[in-house]
Parts: structure tokens; C-alpha cells; sequence
């Protein structure tokens, strides 16, 4: 891949016109024809170009006038969509070879995955065909593209609105699950790419053109296997001093990475080995989907921690001792305030049924007068405190003090979140016993348009602060 990755890939994602092969002209209730939904989803993207569908004996579908054949298209194509059979996969690729196509994505499954020899003979004749004529090739076995600005979705019901988070993943059911729910997050995206057995462009190759491409800020990954590790870790380990990298592996166990191997020709690897290669190139590693999608709402929505220091605000009884327990299984540290913080504190909050040595149990008065934000001064003031992860019943709250006091929580973390200065974790929990799911999900809406993150409980609280100060620490080795 060349130095000019921006320039050799941008035609890629932002392709002036575009053929989809394999694309039907039955109406399909229920998106079933891929090549259909390729077309629907360019449509919902707003897509500037030239939409050219391809079929046999179509005459028009989804109000586009169709082709038999690639090279009946009578103006140029940047992106052609193969959603055939693999064995139809030849003659359109020499179609595409006399079209001058300068990108192709292959949806089509069952060629090196499937293990079979004749299978794996016919994608080496494809690939080299492309290769020969200068046709990038993504795939075959997966999703494709998906990119707000450029016009280009792998499935209709994608965000239009362009945002900072880039990913790129093998598996193409990963990636349009990992999209579904960061958008329910509020996240959005600058480019998708789901690659399959990735014969041309590889992993390192997409992680490349995001390093460079300075509309994404942010990147994650799902990932299996690597065609080529040297090249992807070596690519790592100069991206991650740029942007956070958060990646989530999959065929981890043994079943799993045979799984990988049928599912997308991955070999995938030892466990032990792929945590210690991400301490040492700065990846973020993460262990399911939620922590990736909460890994990356982090990053974008709150400052890096310094340490693994925190305090925790909102437990009680019980509880206090059990989220302490938690947090330090995960690596965090819960140390007693300051003595001067404790004083100043314990001139706050009534001794009666509270607690200020950390976790913070602070009762009623915490929210009387002024008393919220000079908690927020003196946790902002304690060099023992790197960050507070801040528990909000917010059922509860409104169960007993209705909108008043769900209104007045949310313009006091608000506000507390700017004289802190540090990072503010806040734990938003759906309380099933208090019902009050809208009001939870309208506050979560606020905090996100503050630039706040919110987690929905607190384990995956704590794990996601202890990755966020471990990429502190890598950077600060730098």
C-alpha cells in the first residue's frame, strides 16, 4: 500500500457513481436481496452519484434504469457490488477488467472460507485477474462499506449523519450489529469497511487509511485473524500515540478460533499472546461487543483519566461495599479522601447514616444550596482522585421526586462536570422495580449532547475506566 493511502482510497468511499450486480427487481417486504439493500441504503445516504443497477433482464429496479452487464453501463463506475454466486463471480469481475472499474466489492461468500479446494482455486483466479488490471478488492464474504459522506450503507437503516468513530471489521454481522447499537449510544460514523477474508486490502491497510483520514477520530475493530500481523501490530503501534485504537478479538478459545477459520479463513491465535502484543502497541483490548461500543462512547465523550484512582459518589450501605469490591477486581484503586478533603467534607454532610470517607454516601443535603459543586471542588482539589464515577438511580429519582428532581440532578451534574476537571463516570441504571425507562433514556440523551458518557451499570463502568487509564499510561511512556 502506497504512502498516498488517502488518495488511493478515497474513490473508494466517496465513488462518483456506482454498479450494484445481483440487485432484483421483486419488491422484498423483507429485505432479504442484499444488492437491493445496497441500493436502499445509497439512497437513505443521500448518495451524489449515479446508482446503476445490474441484472440479466431487469429493465428498471427501485426506479433505476438496469443493465445486463457491467460493461453495458454507458458512463464510468469507481464501485462495483458483486452480489452473485461465487461461481458467476469471474465472468463479471472481466466485465469490471473492460469497464476500467477502479474498486470492487465482493458480498459474495463461499470461496476460501469454505475450505474447499475448487472454491479456493476460482477466488485465486478472481483476485489475480483484479490484480493484474489494477482493481482493489474488498472481501469476498462480507458486508462492504458504509460511509454518512460519502453516500455509501450496507443496510437502509443506517444514521445519514457523519461523526468521528471509524471501524473496521471481518465479520460483516459484527459490523452491522457494532453500528446499530453505537448509534443507539448516539455514536456516528465517519467510515464502516467489514472486510471478510480480505484477499487484497487487508486489516492494516483500512487501519491505515484511518490513521490518516482526518475525519475520524477515534477507531474500533472487530477482528478474528490476521493475514499479515507484522504489518497490522507495526501499523498499531503508530496509531495508537494518535488516535485510540479499540479493538475486540474474537476466536480467542479453540472453539472459537475454528469457528473463525470457517467463518472467515481467520487463523486467530493464543489469548495470552494477542494481551500481551496490546500492552505493547497501546490497542485498547476489549472482550464483547457492549465494552467496545462503551470503550469508544468514552473516548470521544470524556477526558483520558491519569490514574486508577477513583471515587465513587451515590452508593450506600451494601452497596458501597460491594461496587468497592468490583472496582478494585477490576484494577481501579477506591483511597480514602484526603484528611483535608474528609473535614471539609464532613462540614457538608451530617454524620448521621452517611459516609465521606470514599465511597461517598452524602444523603439529602448534597443537592441543598451550594453544597453539590464544592463536593466537585474538593474531589477536583484531592491529588488522591484521578476521576469520580458518580451513580444516578434516575428511576428512583423520578419515582420520588418527579421531573423537579430529575431537572435539577441533571443542571447540577452539568455544572459539576465543569468545575471538576477530571473525568466524570456516570452510571445511569435502568431500575426495573421504579420503571421510569423514558426519563432514563431522556437523560442519557442529555448527558451525550453535554459530551458526558453514560454506562448502564457499574461493572462495565469500572472495566472501561481501568482500559481508559491504561492507554494513559501507554501514552505516557511514549
Amino acid at each position: 500500500m502506497s504512502d498516498n493511502l488517502l488518495q488511493e482510497l478515497h474513490p473508494l468511499f466517496h465513488p462518483k457513481n456506482i454498479a450494484v450486480v445481483g440487485a432484483s427487481p421483486k419488491i422484498d417486504p423483507m429485505m432479504m436481496s442484499q444488492g437491493n439493500n445496497y441500493i436502499k441504503g445509497s439512497i437513505e445516504q443521500n448518495f451524489s452519484g449515479k446508482i446503476f443497477p445490474v441484472h440479466p433482464k431487469a429493465k428498471a429496479i427501485l426506479g433505476f434504469p438496469a443493465y445486463p452487464r457491467v460493461k453495458d453501463i454507458p458512463e464510468p463506475v469507481d464501485l462495483v457490488i458483486f452480489t452473485v454466486p461465487a461461481e458467476a463471480s469471474l465472468e463479471v469481475m472481466k466485465d469490471c477488467v473492460e469497464k476500467k472499474v477502479k474498486f470492487v466489492h465482493l458480498y459474495t461468500a463461499g470461496f476460501g472460507e469454505s475450505g474447499r479446494d475448487d472454491f479456493l482455486e476460482m477466488e485465486k483466479k478472481l483476485i489475480d485477474l483484479a490484480r493484474k488490471n489494477g482493481i482493489r478488492i474488498v472481501g469476498p464474504n462480507c458486508m462492504g462499506l458504509y460511509c454518512p459522506e460519502g453516500g455509501l450503507a450496507f443496510q437502509p437503516m443506517f444514521p445519514n449523519v457523519p461523526g468521528p468513530v471509524g471501524f473496521f471489521s471481518q465479520s460483516g454481522q459484527m459490523a452491522g450489529m457494532f453500528v446499530m447499537n453505537a448509534a443507539a449510544q448516539g455514536l456516528r460514523f465517519s467510515k464502516v469497511t467489514s472486510f471478510g477474508n480480505a484477499r487484497d486490502l487487508k486489516a492494516h491497510d483500512f487501519l491505515n487509511y484511518l490513521a490518516q483520514d482526518e475525519k475520524t477520530k477515534i477507531i474500533g475493530s472487530y477482528l478474528e485473524g490476521l493475514n499479515d500481523g507484522r504489518a497490522f501490530l507495526e501499523a498499531a503501534r503508530k496509531v495508537s500515540s494518535q488516535k485510540p485504537l479499540v479493538i475486540f478479538k474474537g476466536g480467542m478459545t479453540e472453539g472459537g478460533s475454528r469457528a473463525a477459520m470457517s467463518h472467515t479463513a481467520a487463523i486467530a491465535g493464543s489469548s495470552r499472546i494477542w494481551r500481551a502484543v496490546c500492552r505493547q502497541t497501546g490497542i485498547i483490548s476489549v472482550t464483547s461487543l457492549e465494552e467496545l461500543v462503551f470503550t469508544l462512547s468514552a473516548l470521544q465523550r470524556m477526558p483520558l483519566p491519569r490514574g486508577k484512582n477513583v471515587a465513587i459518589l451515590g452508593g450506600a450501605g451494601g452497596g458501597s461495599v460491594t461496587m468497592t469490591d468490583q472496582a478494585e477486581a477490576e484494577g481501579l484503586k477506591v483511597p480514602q479522601l484526603s484528611d483535608d478533603t474528609i473535614r471539609e467534607l464532613e462540614t457538608i454532610v451530617p454524620p448521621q447514616g452517611t459516609s465521606v470517607k470514599n465511597p461517598l454516601d452524602v444523603g439529602r443535603r448534597f443537592f441543598a444550596g451550594d453544597n453539590f459543586n464544592r463536593v466537585m471542588e474538593l474531589l477536583r482539589d484531592d491529588d488522591r482522585i484521578d476521576a469520580l464515577i458518580f451513580m444516578q438511580p434516575i428511576a428512583m429519582f423520578n419515582r420520588f421526586g418527579g421531573r423537579t428532581g430529575i431537572s435539577m440532578l441533571l443542571k447540577q451534574t452539568l455544572a459539576g462536570q465543569n468545575i471538576l476537571k477530571k473525568p466524570m463516570i456516570l452510571v445511569v441504571e435502568k431500575n426495573d422495580g421504579f420503571g421510569g425507562d423514558r426519563v432514563v433514556k431522556e437523560a442519557i440523551e442529555r448527558y451525550h449532547a453535554a459530551n458526558l458518557a453514560t454506562f448502564p451499570d457499574f461493572r462495565l463502568a469500572v472495566k472501561i475506566t481501568g482500559y481508559l487509564a491504561d492507554y494513559q499510561a501507554y501514552l505516557d511512556r511514549q
